[in-house]
């Protein structure tokens, strides 16, 4: 076989492994829309049944590690307020890897609201899936009103359009709070609220829908009976040094926020 018969073979398999992966792409995700709708009923289902629990999520977040190391140690408290997490996907127009993080606060310490934040996921030049959001409004406990950065931009545009030191220290502190997640978008690194992402996929791939194992390993009588599982390691917050981005730019405001309906 000459070196062109052989190049042409080689091109002709490259274009039949071409089209493997799409078909393969393809399977996936039929197979993701299936699984999802099939599942969809039955987390409807459990969310009833969550809702007669007390403090189900508050024990699920405050009891996970990965979680924490995404918040503030100033918002454990308001975590009591989660009455519900859910997450739905955009099956209906094909797009499984779409989702919205539906999250309901009620009680006493936050004012009762239903927040929902929308992701999509794009890929880069390098072919690599990230997640992209919309920023969405929430309103924060009245006792964290002092370091919520929106109030903060607010208040030095009213002054003389610059902040203070303890503004930025305030700024940086709110941002690193879980109440910033919601206005996170995926599009200005180092001025939002940091690891995003990371915190959305948790949520999605881990906390949502394992959070009934995560309960009960969490009640009393059943902690012994995972306490050889534990890693006793801590690690550290790889981003607990990151600084946040306040360099002047006026053109750089906050994201426009959409209201939720309470």
């Amino acid at each position: 076989m000459s070196e062109e018969e052989d190049i042409k073979h080689l091109e002709a398999s490259l274009i039949g492994l071409a089209e493997c992966e799409k078909e393969m792409d393809k399977a996936e995700k039929e197979a993701e829309i299936f699984r999802i709708n099939k599942t969809q009923k039955i987390y409807q289902k459990r969310s009833e049944i969550l809702s007669k629990i007390p403090t189900f999520w508050y024990i699920v977040l405050a009891e996970n590690d990965d979680f924490a190391e995404y918040i503030s140690s100033d918002d454990l408290k308001y975590l009591e307020d989660i009455a519900n997490i859910y997450v739905e996907y955009d099956i209906a127009n094909n797009n499984p890897r779409d989702f919205k993080i539906i999250i309901s606060f009620e009680g006493n310490l936050i004012p009762k609201q239903t927040i929902t934040k929308s992701f999509k996921t794009l890929v880069n030049e390098q072919g690599e899936e990230y997640l992209t959001s919309e920023a969405v409004e929430i309103e924060w406990p009245q006792q964290l009103q002092s370091i919520n950065p929106k109030t903060i931009k607010a208040n030095s545009k009213k002054q003389n359009g610059s902040m203070s030191t303890e503004d930025k220290k305030n700024y940086r502190i709110g941002m690193k709070s879980f109440f910033s997640f919601f206005t996170w978008t995926g599009e200005k690194p180092g001025k939002e609220f940091r690891n995003g992402e990371d915190l959305a996929r948790l949520i999605v791939d881990n906390l949502f829908p394992y959070a009934v194992k995560y309960y009960t390993e969490a009640l009393p009588a059943g902690s012994e009976d995972f306490d050889d599982d534990e890693d006793e390691e801590d690690e550290e917050d790889s981003s607990e040094g990151e600084e946040l981005d306040l360099s002047a730019d006026e053109k750089d405001d906050e994201p426009q926020t959409k209201k939720q309906k309470t």
